[in-house]
Formats: structure tokens, sequence, C-alpha cells
């Protein structure tokens, strides 16, 4: 092969390597944006053999909790643009926020944080978006 035969080959590799970059990042793009744009996750794909753990039963359990025991609890925890805010009641700014990639979550989880889980003090809050990691 000549030097020009060469040439021609790698531009035409980088080429193609250029467009599979281009692609791969708008098909991630979309992925993700479509989580922001229509609100609902994406359904885990279909293999009987996944198994999810969460490292502490509270949040994965139904909230036992009555109405009257909520209006006395301070904070909710719950979806936030994609990730996990934690609320006062009556504020729609989250005192905190943690970046996780919510439809990744088990359907438990990800239903439990769309109704809220209250938490008594901030502590306990942050204890709950611990069990998110």
């Amino acid at each position: 092969m000549t030097y020009r035969r060469y040439k021609t080959l790698t531009i035409i590799l980088l080429i193609v390597t250029v467009i599979a970059l281009l692609l791969s990042a708008v098909m991630l793009t979309l992925r993700r944006g479509g989580l922001a744009v229509s609100g609902e996750p994406e359904s885990p794909p279909e293999n009987p053999a996944t198994v999810y753990y969460t490292p502490k039963p509270a949040p994965s359990q139904e909230n036992s909790e009555t109405e009257e025991s909520k209006a006395e609890d301070k904070f909710l925890v719950t979806i936030y643009r994609g990730g996990i805010g934690v609320f006062q009641p009556g504020k729609s700014v989250p005192v905190l926020t943690k970046h996780t990639e919510v439809y990744l979550l088990p359907e438990e989880d990800i239903k439990l944080l769309r109704d809220g889980i209250w938490a008594r003090d901030l502590s306990h809050a942050k204890e709950i978006l611990e069990d998110f990691d």
C-alpha cells in the first residue's frame, strides 16, 4: 500500500469513528432527556434474574404512617428534577437535593418517592437520601 492509500483509509476510519461517537452522544442525551420531558422513568429491562437491593428496609416498605403523624413531620423526600429533593411543607425550593438517576431505582422505590417519604427531621431525611445511593 502506498502512503496515499493509508491516508485515505485513515481519513475514512476517522470519519466513521466521529459519526459513531456523535450517534452515541445523541442516544445518551435522548435517553436522559426522556426522563426529564415525560416525568416517567424508563421501565427496567425484562430480565427475571435481575435482583434489586435496598440497604435499609424502611424506604422500600410501604409508609404505615397516618395522616395525623404526617402533619407533625417536618420534611418530605420526593422526586425533584430527575433526582431526589428534600422539602419543607409549603416550600417549593428543596432544602437538600441529591442527583440520583431515579429511573435506575427499583419500581417500589420510585413509587415511594412519587408519593413522598416523610422524615422527622433533617438528619432523618439525610438517612433516607443515603438509602438511595
